[in-house]
C-alpha cells in the first residue's frame, strides 16, 4: 500500500481529517508543516502520502509500517509528522512497525526520536 503512492494527487481523497470537534483540516497540510519545521525534507514524500491517507481512514488507530523505504531517514521520521499532525487535534497514534533489519538498533533509534520530539 505505501508503494502505490507516486504522488500528492494520489491522497488528493484522503487527507481531509474531520476532527474530534466536527472540523474539517488537510492532515498533509499540517504534516508538512511539521516537515518543514524540523527540518526533515529529506523524507519521502510519497510515503508521507500514503501515512496520511491511511491516517485519515485511522485515525483513533493510526500505526505504519515504517521501513519501505529507509527506517531511520523516512519511516520513522514522516511517521512522526503524521502522528503530530493527528496529536494537535486529539489523537493518539498507536505504533509503528519494524519488519527488517537489525531490530534491536532500530527500535533504539526509534525511542530515542520519539524521545526528541516529546521534549
Amino acid at each position: 500500500m505505501i508503494m502505490s503512492f507516486e504522488n500528492e494527487s494520489d491522497c488528493d481523497y484522503s487527507r481531509i481529517l474531520k476532527t474530534q470537534d466536527g472540523k474539517e483540516v488537510d492532515l498533509l497540510v499540517e504534516s508538512l508543516a511539521y516537515r518543514e519545521k524540523l527540518g526533515w525534507t529529506g523524507t519521502q514524500l510519497k510515503e508521507l502520502y500514503a501515512f496520511v491517507s491511511f491516517a485519515i481512514s485511522y485515525p483513533a488507530s493510526f500505526s505504519s509500517l515504517v521501513d519501505s523505504y529507509s527506517t531511520k531517514e523516512s519511516g520513522l521520521k514522516n511517521f512522526m509528522l503524521v502522528s503530530l499532525a493527528l496529536s494537535d487535534h486529539g489523537y493518539t497514534p498507536l505504533s509503528i512497525r519494524l519488519d527488517s533489519g537489525d531490530l534491536a538498533e532500530l527500535s533504539i533509534h526509534a525511542k530515542q526520536l520519539f524521545k526528541i520530539i516529546g521534549e
